[in-house]
């Protein structure tokens, strides 16, 4: 398990108070459901899935650095399997969001990911590094891992890109594994979905672009990490992953600026859109707003737009970190025009 054990050792150092003995789960029957799926690559396979239900009836007690008591909403962990859909590549669980019970506990997160099904595969003795994981929040509270770096309305669609990465290192004991890198700081995407019914999670598995590394086998200042990349170039830089947007412009053709949202503006050849759907705002009734995606569907923010209404009104703005254009009155939609000035920054 990649996530699993320290957490379940962190919380034996509480205790729930405030159910008698009873702080079981008891769902009742008319629960909402939440179906989380994932399309698996076939040299992947799925992780348990670490489900936690939160209480704010149940507390965790612990004592602070003063010895006071300290009282957190208390946590209850559920593991799940996937479940194969007959004989294709989707695997499903569905998730109970009303956990019930003395303790009224609600869904509050859930960890789950894919790995390496047979690392071995890149030679003998590799085993599995990291990546492939992924945390939705489903309340206001972080997860254990902390908080979302995305947030979404309505259902969660998770499409990325990911890349096999073989890694060796000397220093210490000796080590070979093949991780799976996508974008972002984190071997994990963390996103935080209040509303969603749907998550579906859809790894695309690029296997013919693998990056290699070769640790320093001298601890010395200004030794790193050798990075071979699947065009044969290499770099030694005090970086700790490899270069994601690098591995997308060996893989596309397309520049580095093309598959990051904060400098989309600056790719040469790029080829936003605007949704079709209008949503209404619902701290401002008689207005709404549209969303500025990329051509592979990522919201795009500070993106610059020019939008003539029905009405010919022209709103002309950036798009918010969600993508969002700025609320529109209605009599804007649909719109006769939309266009994306060319801005740099």
């Amino acid at each position: 398990m990649f996530y699993r054990t320290p957490y379940v050792l962190f919380a034996v150092f509480f205790s729930l108070s405030g159910c008698g003995q009873d702080y079981s789960l008891a769902p009742p029957a008319d629960s909402e459901k939440i179906t989380v799926t994932v399309k698996l690559p076939k040299e992947l396979k799925t992780e348990t899935m670490w489900v936690m239900y939160r209480s704010a009836t149940c507390k965790r007690i612990s004592q602070g650095a003063s010895g006071q008591r300290v009282e957190r909403d208390g946590h209850h962990s559920v593991y799940k399997e996937f479940q194969r859909q007959g004989q294709s590549d989707l695997y499903q669980i569905e998730l109970l969001k009303d956990g019930g019970g003395a303790c009224k506990w609600h869904l509050a997160n859930v960890t789950f990911g894919v790995v390496y099904a047979d690392p071995t595969q890149f030679g003998e003795n590799v085993t599995y590094g990291a990546g492939g994981g992924v945390v939705v929040i489903f309340d206001y509270n972080n997860s254990p891992r902390g908080g979302a770096d995305i947030k979404v309305d309505g259902d969660l669609t998770i499409k990325k890109d990911y890349y096999p990465w073989v890694s060796e290192s000397f220093i210490g004991a000796y080590k070979k594994d093949v991780s799976l890198i996508t974008e972002g700081n984190d071997y994990f995407l963390s996103y935080q979905a209040l509303k969603a019914r749907q998550v579906y999670f859809e790894p695309m598995l690029h296997t013919g672009f693998l990056v290699r590394s070769e640790g320093p086998k001298v601890k010395k200042k200004g030794n790193y990490a050798t990075f071979t990349y699947p065009d044969g170039s290499m770099e030694s830089v005090p970086r700790a992953k490899p270069d994601f947007l690098k591995l997308q412009t060996i893989r596309t053709g397309r520049a580095a600026d093309c598959f990051s949202l904060w400098r989309y503006a600056n790719c040469p050849d790029r080829r936003p859109d605007l949704l079709p759907d209008w949503l209404p705002e619902p701290e401002k009734p008689g207005y709404g707003r549209y969303v500025i995606v990329d051509e592979w569907g990522n919201e795009l923010p500070a993106y610059s737009y020019r939008l003539v209404g029905q009405d010919g009104q022209i709103f002309r703005d950036k798009s918010d970190t969600n993508g969002r254009t700025e609320p529109l009155p209605v009599s804007a939609h649909p719109l006769r025009k939309v266009e994306f000035p060319v801005e740099r920054w």
